[in-house]
């Protein structure tokens, strides 16, 4: 039997890998306010401007960035590569690659940022909605642009009381349409898909409970697969037949799901999460590799660190968007032992 390892190969700087492209090197990382991209072989360092004095202080000490959350952003390139889209500390902005300037172009009602790989940059617009704890359950707001990150509105407004928040919007190549995940509770967990990109023509799918809490999909030309992030129950593979609607039960994880990673070669990596509650089995994160997203294999695991999950966030492991290959990829984590706050160029043996 062959075993399946992960090797580290390299620590990037930083400790959020946005973006990455194997095949040209360019690249987009962060720490806190602080943005270093690669594009076609040119440097830019971005600096999105913070005028809370206590920011400067907090932002020294991982730990600190860490409880604060001030470690957390979001960085896509656009379609057409000559800009980034950047939120950060509850703000849009957009950095043009060629002049060089970065500017405030948005501001969220409701969250921080989003979760890693849930903004769906598409050539008919850019796309996210807000991920926040959204208490009140307030309504929850989706964004678009429609020329290429420069200027923003809200598309789409989940109406109060019916979802927690949006975690991610994906945009499907084989329909060119756009599926929307949204969780929490029971009453709601969805699948949304957008026909033809118009959030005039929205179908829903599911019954709100935990089968159908995901964050990151999976498309083929039959299915729509997740894996369940929910630490409330057993999470198993969901494999939704495109055709009959029909959901069909596959293998089970030790932990929520929420980042996944498919290679160019079809193949892919998910993680799991060291969360709170039942459906955690395990208090280590432990990366899954697949050729076929049906039968996952265990490659590594790192143990949650010893600080408290609800303060310090919980155990994770996530992928930067871009054609990546699973000999060549970047990851970074939080919360683990070893790799917290770290990016590594990482491969599959």
């Amino acid at each position: 039997m062959i075993k399946i390892k992960l090797n580290l190969k390299k620590q990037l700087f930083g400790e959020i890998a946005h973006y990455y492209d194997s095949q040209s090197g360019d690249v987009i990382l962060s720490e806190a306010n602080q943005f270093y991209v690669n594009i076609d072989n040119q440097e830019h360092k971005i600096i999105i401007p913070i005028t809370n004095y206590f920011f400067f202080i907090l932002k020294k000490f991982r730990i600190l960035r860490r409880l604060f959350r001030i470690d957390k952003s979001n960085a896509v390139l656009n379609f057409k590569k000559d800009g980034l889209v950047i939120i950060y500390y509850k703000k849009i902005y957009f950095y043009d690659l060629k002049k060089k300037i970065v500017n405030k172009v948005g501001d969220l009602i409701n969250s921080r940022s989003v979760l890693h790989n849930g903004v769906a940059v598409t050539k008919d617009g850019i796309f996210f909605g807000e991920y926040g704890s959204n208490i009140k359950k307030k309504k929850v707001p989706v964004w678009g642009s429609y020329d290429d990150g420069r200027s923003w509105k809200i598309v789409y407004n989940f109406s109060n009381n019916s979802i927690k928040h949006v975690h991610g919007i994906y945009n499907d190549l084989y329909e060119d349409n756009l599926w929307i995940t949204t969780g929490d509770m029971n009453s709601e967990c969805f699948l949304f898909k957008v026909v033809k990109k118009n959030f005039k023509n929205l179908i829903k799918y599911g019954d709100g409970t935990q089968k159908w809490r995901s964050v990151n999909l999976f498309f083929k030309k039959e299915s729509v697969i997740w894996i369940m992030d929910s630490p409330l129950e057993t999470c198993s593979l969901q494999i939704f037949d495109r055709k009959t609607g029909i959901v069909t039960k596959g293998q089970s994880f030790p932990g929520p799901v929420w980042y996944g990673k498919m290679f160019d070669d079809n193949s892919a990596v998910i993680q799991t999460s060291v969360e709170i509650g039942p459906g955690v089995k395990s208090n280590f994160s432990t990366l899954f590799y697949s050729k076929n997203l049906i039968n996952w294999f265990a490659v590594e695991s790192f143990k949650k660190d010893i600080f408290s999950k609800k303060l310090f966030k919980f155990g994770v492991i996530a992928f930067s968007e871009g054609v990546q290959n699973s000999r060549n990829f970047l990851l970074h984590a939080e919360a683990l032992n070893k790799i917290d706050g770290r990016i590594f160029l990482s491969e599959i043996r």
